[in-house]
């Protein structure tokens, strides 16, 4: 977080810091992708492999991607069918993210067509049809919404656009769709085992007829 002697740190209005963090190539409330990170460390794991079977041969869609590719990396390492990074601050450093990682990581794996989209959430998804896309969402916490009211559409439009047996991945995340069931999952950071990270997902009927067997398994443990 930025440091509050700086113009711009103690603003109320979030787009006042997340352009001041941009000016200083750092990220507020995490827009650097460490929760994302983490999931994507968490998929090699035996519990977290249960990811790839959620996201295989999905249109998955990452609100708030921030700065760093994981989220492609996660979608990619599924065997998902696309991936859109929906980043209305930092779309420049994320599409410089995923191509550097794509260059990287040559011969490494599957590469799925992906696209970064400069545009806000809400905007976003409104655009979107029904029943189509599996949504993720990590660190969109309260502090970077506009109000409850926009917080309010967000989570709508997620429940809307769902492919019925899709889960909403929400890792440290605030949004909380509404008329659908949830299950939140701990576990140890793979880069930092001291560190516990959640994440929580939700689904409907379709999906929990699907996958609840192996996801309640990992809730117990």
């Amino acid at each position: 977080m930025i440091g509050g002697n700086q113009a711009g740190g103690n603003s109320r209005d979030w787009r006042e810091r997340l352009s001041q963090s941009r000016d200083l190539g750092t990220g507020f409330a995490a827009p650097g992708g460490e929760f994302t990170r983490a999931l994507y460390e968490w998929s090699f794991t035996p519990n977290g492999k249960i990811l790839h079977s959620l996201l295989k041969g999905r249109r998955v869609v990452e609100l708030g991607a921030g700065m760093m590719s994981y989220g492609y990396a996660l979608a990619s390492g599924s065997g998902a069918k696309n991936y859109v990074a929906v980043e209305p601050f930092y779309s420049d450093i994320q599409e410089k993210s995923i191509l550097s990682y794509l260059s990287e990581e040559a011969g490494m794996g599957e590469r799925i067509p992906y696209k970064v989209v400069g545009q806000d959430m809400l905007n976003y998804l409104e655009n979107e049809p029904d029943n189509l896309l599996c949504v993720i969402a990590c660190g969109i916490e309260d502090c970077i919404l506009p109000g409850p009211d926009y917080r309010k559409k967000v989570e709508n439009e997620i429940v809307r656009t769902m492919e019925k047996d899709s889960f909403f991945l929400s890792s440290h995340s605030d949004l909380f769709p509404p008329f659908l069931q949830n299950l939140e999952i701990t576990f140890p950071r793979p880069s930092n085992p001291s560190v516990f990270d959640r994440i929580r997902l939700h689904g409907g009927k379709d999906a929990f007829d699907r996958f609840g067997e192996a996801v309640s398994l990992l809730h117990s443990i």
